[in-house]
């Protein structure tokens, strides 16, 4: 299995590749997270490999994750960024919407084909650093008993005039698995789907990443039933316990089979939210509840729920939108 990897990474080694560095010494690999895409050069499979290892980091800071919930969150984000694929416009987006029932059943994921993703994981506070269960050789880190059963949401906005949305149930609880029965069923793309999060002693993220591999509904399955089998057995997680540039990803995707490079995109934990965002936030309440609000605290506080920065308004600045709002209904 990994001898395909490999091989494909020693055919590539004459030049330096996204993500490596030449120094006099020879390479230095740096690992950086991005998007990277591929087709099988017969053309029947398509196949795309992402590494999230920061973006999830940093998810997981700044919602204070660890363990158990940051595999939880770190695979959901890991996973939206391998279906924001579908085209090359920048304007697509891709939601997740997961509403399990198990204690770390409720996520949600947004990302945009510029890179740009950014999500979050709505629990208890004891439930934030539950300690994830044991790695056993020959089987992939369960989630099921933290996600539970429900229902997964997908909407896959195009810059059309309407967004899609497709629901899915939560049976397996393994949000990979679902989501690759979603891309199968309801966008009728047969795919193999799989995402990792692996995490040090203390809960802390070590490395993410993932692979998606797709073909047409009436193309040859063989490759991706075997994919499938490996990564339901945990291959990709040993794949990941060192670093690999994602072409390995590709080329264990892939088995080990030629493939045309369709290049790269930067993956980044970004949330376009900011003070404009928290002032059409208060907006809603209305130039008297805001007038009220303002005299009743110095300051009122709204928080991104995405990302989890807070922004603040001053009672003056509450007065003055209050004032804006009256302006322009008169």
């Amino acid at each position: 299995m990994l001898t395909g990897c490999n091989d494909a990474f020693s055919r590539k080694q004459s030049r330096p590749r996204a993500g490596e560095n030449r120094s006099k010494s020879g390479y230095k690999l740096e690992i950086v997270d991005q998007l990277h895409r591929a087709i099988k050069s017969d053309f029947h499979l398509r196949a795309l490999a992402s590494s999230t290892t920061e973006l999830v980091r940093e998810a997981c800071r700044r919602h204070e994750l660890s363990g158990a919930a940051a595999i939880v969150l770190g695979r959901t984000l890991t996973a939206a960024c391998l279906l924001t694929s579908l085209t090359k416009d920048e304007r697509e987006r891709v939601r997740i919407d997961i509403r399990g029932n198990g204690p770390l059943g409720r996520v949600l994921a947004d990302c945009r084909s510029n890179g740009d993703v950014r999500g979050c994981l709505l629990c208890e506070p004891d439930d934030r650093h539950r300690t994830p269960p044991a790695h056993a050789q020959g089987a992939r880190v369960s989630i099921a008993a933290y996600t539970g059963q429900g229902q997964l949401a997908i909407t896959r906005d195009l810059g059309l005039e309407r967004p899609y949305q497709g629901s899915v149930a939560l049976t397996s609880g393994e949000i990979d698995e679902d989501l690759e029965g979603y891309l199968t069923t309801s966008e009728q793309l047969p795919s193999a789907l799989g995402v990792e999060v692996l995490v040090d002693g203390h809960g802390q993220v070590v490395r993410a990443g993932g692979i998606l591999c797709q073909t047409f509904p009436d193309g040859d399955q063989t490759l991706l039933e075997r994919l499938r089998h490996d990564l339901r057995a945990g291959n990709l997680y040993d794949l990941l316990l060192r670093e690999r540039p994602t072409v390995d990803l590709l080329g264990f995707a892939l088995g080990g089979a030629d493939f045309d490079d369709m290049g790269t995109t930067p993956l980044q934990f970004a949330c376009p939210c900011g003070p404009q965002t928290a002032r059409a936030v208060v907006s809603t309440l209305g130039a008297d509840d805001i007038e009220k609000l303002a005299g009743e605290r110095e300051y009122a506080e709204v928080n991104c729920q995405f990302c989890g920065s807070n922004y603040q308004l001053t009672s003056a600045q509450l007065r003055e939108l209050a004032a804006e709002l009256r302006r322009s209904r008169s």
